[in-house]
């Protein structure tokens, strides 16, 4: 690895219809109830999930 953490600009080639795609799947998830702990024993919390998603819209 080298020394520097110098961040390197890439490009990722997908067409314009599989975002639209993602975008759809996305807005029609079906969000599980409410996780029954306040830690992530039960796997991510469905709040960062949801924030997660909403990511989607800057793409």
């Amino acid at each position: 690895m080298k020394d520097d953490a110098q961040i390197c600009p890439f490009r990722i080639g997908y067409s314009q219809a599989k975002l639209d795609d993602l975008r759809k799947r996305i807005a029609a998830t079906r969000w599980p109830e409410q996780e029954t702990v306040i830690d992530a024993t039960q796997g991510v919390q469905l709040r960062t999930m949801r924030e997660l998603s909403r990511l989607g819209d800057s793409i």
